[in-house]
């Protein structure tokens, strides 16, 4: 069962299997998307149950029940800390959490194995530069008047087809597009995942500086980030890093001066409308910085029953917001102990970006800010796609401890 299994040879990494398509379909279009989930009557539960253990089975019967060898001590590891988890808070949620990551683990080291094969990778990325471009027109659609063709439900709100991509999020007549998530940042995150490899891989060159540069038109902060770090860390542009810099404080600090002196003036005021105000600065920092919000509410309400329990298996009631977007939201939800792996991940991805020497840092520290933000390690919807993008920077250090190529 502990047997190595190579990610790719120089043989094998080009040849695309029938496990590939499977992959790709369930693992990189069905399971994230809320969309297709809506359309299919099932919610992401339900189908990351139905899949996820379809695409492990098919796995393992082609590795011939051998997985790669760090594998079972991770599953393992998992399992034990979802059973303590539990027994301290009382509930089954933390086990299932637990296995359920687990099988994401396994999983996700075959939608790695199977995005390093360039010609998937390169479909992939052209099916999320398709999700943007039909983003824009659904912006310029919905900007000149278009109406909503459609009206599904995705979780607990409504989302509208506006010709080419979906979207809750409307200011005015403006949308801020979703492609076939839930949500633009949704978009935004699975596009980033998909420039992590791209990038760590140095495949797709210029398809991947399409996706950077349209991935700001998502109308979230994480995709303008993620445009700001390519240009900083990338090794695309590695060769540029000067420039880079300079080029983004400056702009930022042509920003920051004129949204003081000029609140209102038609160069900020139509991005920060775009942004759902979220560029707005109010007290010193971003008025749609609701991550430090967040993180305050959660130090504010935070106590003993909490840490053991989580506030879903607690019978104390906790008057807070949404706290589903910062480091603490595990914690909050579920206890201390189920936080663990989330926490031991962070650790892991800043640790192994200062031992490369920063090398590959757009992948390894990019998903560090992602996960910050959106810990979703536990999400069924995303926990696969993040699990193959830490097998990335895994065996990119793998590799380079043994002076190879990926």
């Amino acid at each position: 069962m502990n047997a190595e299994v190579s990610p790719a040879t120089s043989t094998s990494v080009n040849r695309v299997k029938s496990l590939d398509f499977a992959v790709v379909l369930l693992c990189i279009v069905l399971i994230p998307s809320a969309v297709a989930q809506s359309f299919l009557g099932l919610d992401e539960k339900d189908t990351f149950a139905l899949f996820a253990p379809l695409v492990l089975f098919a796995t393992l019967l082609s590795n011939h029940f051998r997985v790669h060898s760090p594998i079972p001590s991770l599953v393992l590891t998992l399992v034990f800390i979802g059973t303590i988890a539990s027994v301290l808070a009382m509930s089954i949620s933390q086990l299932l959490m637990a296995v359920a990551l687990a099988v994401a683990v396994v999983v996700g080291q075959q939608v790695f194995s199977t995005l390093i094969k360039p010609k998937v990778l390169r479909v992939v990325s052209w099916f999320a530069l398709i999700l943007l471009l039909g983003g824009i027109v659904g912006i310029v659609y919905s900007a000149i008047g278009g109406q909503p063709l459609i009206e599904i439900q995705v979780g607990y709100r409504k989302t509208y087809l506006y010709l080419t991509t979906f979207s809750f999020a409307v200011i005015g007549n403006i949308i801020r597009p979703s492609g076939i998530f839930d949500e633009p940042g949704a978009l935004a995150m699975f596009v980033a995942i998909v420039t992590m490899f791209n990038d760590a891989l140095q495949q797709n060159r210029k398809l991947n500086r399409a996706l950077v540069l349209l991935v700001v038109f998502t109308g979230t902060l994480s995709g303008l980030a993620i445009a700001i770090w390519y240009m900083l860390a990338s090794n695309d542009l590695k060769n540029r890093r000067k420039q880079g810099i300079i080029f983004v404080s400056s702009i930022a600090a042509v920003f920051l001066f004129v949204s003081f002196v000029a609140p209102n003036n038609p160069i900020t005021s139509p991005l920060d409308t775009f942004y759902s105000e979220r560029l707005r600065i109010e007290d010193g920092r971003l008025a749609g910085d609701n991550r430090s919000n967040q993180v305050e509410s959660f130090f504010r309400l935070v106590d003993r029953e909490m840490l053991l329990k989580g506030a879903k298996s607690s019978i104390a009631e906790y008057d807070s917001d949404d706290m589903s977007s910062n480091p603490f939201s595990i914690t909050f939800g579920y206890g201390l102990a189920i936080s663990l792996p989330y926490f031991a991940l962070m650790l892991w991805l800043a640790g192994t970006t200062l031992q490369q020497g920063f090398r590959n840092s757009y992948t390894s520290l990019g998903m560090l800010f992602l996960l910050l933000q959106r810990p979703y390690l536990y999400h069924m919807s995303w926990s696969i796609l993040i699990a193959a993008t830490m097998w990335l920077v895994y065996h990119l250090a793998q590799k380079r401890r043994a002076g190879g190529n990926l």
